[in-house]
């Protein structure tokens, strides 16, 4: 059985591991998912971009086909 100082200095460590994987998450958050949600917020962009353009596409071809008949 572990005597009261090896228990204080493993809960030592713990709360050191902790504190790091505290440090890990914060670093995540604040940086990480930033950076995804401008490149996600990029990519909506084109999707929108390329949609409006189909649809134009779509609606000229439509308009074509009509005057044509």
């Amino acid at each position: 059985m572990k005597d009261i100082n090896e228990l204080n200095l493993e809960v030592e460590r713990v709360r050191g591991d902790i504190n790091l994987i505290k440090q890990s998450v914060d670093t995540i958050k604040d940086n990480h998912l930033v950076h995804l949600e401008k490149k996600v917020a990029g990519i909506n962009r084109v999707l929108w971009t390329v949609g409006i353009l189909i649809f134009t596409q779509l609606v000229i071809t439509i308009k074509t086909l009509l005057m044509t008949q």
